[in-house]
């Protein structure tokens, strides 16, 4: 049922392109919601084997590139949640677009690696 929930979302993100009748603010807490999934995806299995871990790029600035990088165990539903995070990818480079954002053109720093501390994630740079 959750992978449906989640593939649900994906096909709603990826069809919300130009004017839906959303404003600004409705289709920015969108975005929030999703990523607040995407995150409680990520926190919610404890880090006692950093081997076990890996991380992707998320998000896309206005100029370019990724927001940042989130880790995520290989023990969830990966598919799933690689999904999910391409989904948020496009809606948040459809919000750019149809809102006209600006954003700086710096790119994240690449994580060399996660590391497990006090059963938390935690990207290494």
């Amino acid at each position: 049922m959750r992978r449906f929930s989640f593939l649900f979302i994906a096909v709603f993100f990826l069809s919300c392109q130009g004017n839906d009748g959303l404003t600004q603010e409705q289709d920015r807490a969108a975005l929030l919601v999703l990523f607040d999934e995407i995150e409680t995806i990520s926190n919610g299995v404890v880090c006692d084997d950093a081997s076990d871990w890996s991380f992707v790029a998320y998000g896309h600035k206005a100029c370019g590139g990724p927001q940042g990088y989130i880790a995520y165990s290989n023990q969830i539903d990966v598919l799933a949640f690689l999904i999910l995070i391409e989904s948020y990818t496009q809606a948040e480079r459809n919000y750019n677009i149809k809102w006209g954002i600006i954003s700086t053109c710096d790119l994240p720093a690449v994580p060399t690696e996660v590391r497990c501390e006090n059963g938390d994630a935690v990207l290494n740079y």
